[in-house]
Order: C-alpha cells, then sequence, then structure tokens
C-alpha cells in the first residue's frame, strides 16, 4: 500500500516540474546582437557584457528595461526588443530603432514605419 502511496505522490511531483521554472511573465528579449543604424553597425552587445563599437569597447547590463551602456562615460537607456529591432530611448528623447542588419538608406525609413513601435516610445 505504501508503494502506491509513493507512486501517486511521484506523479503529482511530476506534473508540477514544469511549472518551477522561470517566470515567463519577463517580456523583455535579450538585446544581445550586433545592431545597425540603417547601413552602419552602430553598436554590439555581446553575452559576456562585452559593448563594442567601430570605435571602443565597453561594458553594458540591464535592469528590468533599462541598459547601462559605460565606455568612458555611463549612460542608462530604456530599452526593448520588439521582433528582431533593438530600441533605445535616453529618458523623454525619441526612441532610436536599430536593425540586426544592415539596411540600405533609401530603405531604412519604410522599414522602420513596418516595425510595432514598443509602448515606451508612444
Amino acid at each position: 500500500m505504501s508503494k502506491a502511496y509513493l507512486l501517486v505522490i511521484c506523479f503529482l511531483v511530476a506534473s508540477f516540474t514544469g511549472c518551477m521554472g522561470e517566470d515567463d511573465d519577463d517580456n523583455s528579449a535579450s538585446p544581445v546582437g550586433v545592431w545597425y543604424y540603417k547601413e552602419n553597425m552602430f553598436l554590439e552587445l555581446k553575452e559576456n557584457g562585452t559593448a563594442v563599437t567601430p570605435d571602443e569597447t565597453g561594458t553594458w547590463v540591464t535592469s528590468g528595461d533599462t541598459i547601462t551602456i559605460t565606455f568612458e562615460d555611463e549612460v542608462t537607456f530604456k530599452f526593448a526588443v520588439e521582433g528582431d529591432w533593438l530600441w533605445l530611448q535616453l529618458e523623454d528623447d525619441e526612441c532610436g530603432p536599430f536593425a540586426p542588419e544592415a539596411i540600405n538608406e533609401d530603405d531604412w525609413d519604410g522599414r522602420v514605419s513596418a516595425q510595432t513601435t514598443p509602448s515606451m516610445c508612444e
């Protein structure tokens, strides 16, 4: 009889295993990647916390919906990844869109307007 109870307990514990991982409520996607503004590489954010531009190397870290990038100075932005685009906003300034690939300057505006703008940019 005790083996039956043990078996039932094992089944109950196993059914909750998938519920014990990280919360899926965190909608922010990772900003890791190479980001372009029009045809130019703007910023690369590496998984190890390294930030690279064509001219310098620094660090980056996120906290919630903010990202702090440090080269000579530390700058904190609000950020969002919508689809496969990165959006950065400095305080109450306009949002800057950054693509995962180089885009011809003639096509840039059309591609940006086709993106879903994050709510922080509205």
